[in-house]
């Protein structure tokens, strides 16, 4: 799982960093890892050759806890993502609000 960050002691150009190597991380994630292995299971489950000889369950277990595992790591990553945009957005309200009292 990615690293986890003690918000209030970033400034907001590293949050704003942060946020986009998050959101880096989980287009390689889900490009590269997490729909290659989704691909993998369903050929398994659904082959397009009548005539192959069907798959062992246990493979079938294996690949389905491979993506389970995919999809557990791409929940952290947005889990993480999405607080880091929260903190963004009230860091730019507190900044917005101090200029409007001025």
């Amino acid at each position: 799982m990615a690293r986890s960050l003690n918000l209030s002691q970033l400034t907001l150009r590293d949050k704003i960093r942060e946020a986009a190597r998050r959101a880096h991380d989980m287009n390689e994630h889900i490009e590269h890892a997490f729909v290659p292995k989704v691909h993998q299971l369903r050929k398994l489950t659904r082959p397009t050759e009548p005539e192959v000889t069907p798959v062992p369950d246990l493979t079938i277990r294996h690949h389905a806890a491979i993506v389970l595992d995919s999809e557990k790591y791409t929940v952290g990553l947005d889990d993480e993502s999405t607080e880091l945009f929260a903190a963004i957005v009230d860091e730019v309200d507190q900044i917005l609000n101090k200029q409007s009292f001025r």
